[in-house]
């Protein structure tokens, strides 16, 4: 069982919601962006998934861009496969639910293209 399939079941015992099959696949569609199954990645939060963390207390970092950030889609991919957490992104910032990663975005001063470029070429060496 991947790790999004196990959040949402978690998720949905913690707010007092059934975690049977059908009501499993409504949160997965409603909480994620990404409803592929994947072993590692594809943990980027729908706005409805950052609140039910919240929600269920989970702690969360928040990370803030110093430049507007230009989304692709090539841009978003990497986040999604290099993130190992779930994560919610806005225009100004990005929340992430893991204290390494947050580290790593900090250290990055919150440009998310260059921690994006950087895992990638992390990869080629």
């Amino acid at each position: 069982m991947n790790q999004k399939i196990k959040l949402t079941q978690y998720l949905l015992d913690e707010l007092g919601l059934d975690s049977d099959e059908k009501t499993l696949k409504k949160y997965l569609n409603t909480w994620w962006y990404n409803t592929r199954k994947k072993e590692t990645g594809g943990l980027r939060l729908t706005e409805e998934g950052f609140e039910a963390l919240i929600q269920s207390g989970f702690k969360s970092h928040k990370v803030r861009f110093d430049e507007p950030i230009e989304y692709t889609n090539q841009l978003i991919i990497q986040l999604d496969h290099f993130i190992d957490c779930p994560w919610y992104v806005t225009p100004k910032f990005i929340y992430v639910f893991n204290d390494k990663m947050a580290v790593q975005l900090v250290l990055f001063s919150g440009n998310i293209a260059r921690f994006g470029q950087a895992k990638a070429e992390s990869l080629k060496t």
